[in-house]
Formats: structure tokens, sequence, C-alpha cells
């Protein structure tokens, strides 16, 4: 806990946080940049800052996994989808289909185009 505390000082004090940098990174090095903290990256700092305290959030071992099709290139959206069921602690399946994918999809999809500041809207 100490080191995330320290962690999240040394930004905020720095203004900056170390990111990998795509452009110029292959697979055997890494490169890293410092990067600006935007307004949204500082308040996620400090409220971690002012409400994490190493114990509270409830971890949960996961007996069963669910798993994607096979040759599924949809990693994201199944990762949205399973964090999606685990933050409203819904019973998860064995495995997930292409079809329960790609109905999360257009839910997400839904959400986005009927938004009130989406790229459709008057404002």
């Amino acid at each position: 806990m100490r080191a995330v505390k320290d962690q999240a000082d040394d930004m905020l004090q720095q203004g900056c946080r170390m990111k990998f940098d795509k452009s110029q990174s292959i697979h055997t090095k890494l490169k890293m940049v410092e990067s600006i903290l935007s307004d949204d990256e500082i308040r996620t700092i400090r409220w971690i800052k002012e409400n994490y305290d190493g114990g509270r959030i409830p971890l949960n071992h996961a007996r069963i996994c669910p798993q994607q099709d096979e040759g599924s290139l949809d990693c994201g959206a199944f990762v949205m989808y399973y964090m999606d069921r685990m933050a409203k602690e819904e019973k998860m399946p064995n495995k997930v289909t292409k079809a329960q994918i790609m109905k999360f999809k257009a839910q997400i999809f839904k959400k986005f185009a009927e938004h009130k500041q989406s790229w459709n809207s008057a404002n």
C-alpha cells in the first residue's frame, strides 16, 4: 500500500507518468517516455490516494473462468463483457459464445450512439 501512495505522490509532484512509447519500442526492448498527466488522471490519482486503503476492495477468486471461442480476435470486447458481469455480480457462464459478445458489443454501441454527448448529438 505504501508503494502505491508513494508512486501517486511522485506522479502528482512531477505532473507526469511513465508510459510505453509504441512507436519506438520493439518486442525485445520497450522504451518508456514521460507523459503529462491530464486533469482526469490527476483527479483519479487523488481519489485513489484519498480512498484506497489497501484492504477495502474484496478479492474474489473465480473457480470457473469463461473462455472465448477458439479463433476469436475480440479479446477487448470479451474482457469488457467479463468485467461488466463481474461488476453486476452476475453468474459467469463457462463458455462465452460469439453471439453473446456480438449482443454485448451492440449494447455498448447503442449506449455510445444514444449518449447526449455522442458524435451525432447537437451539443
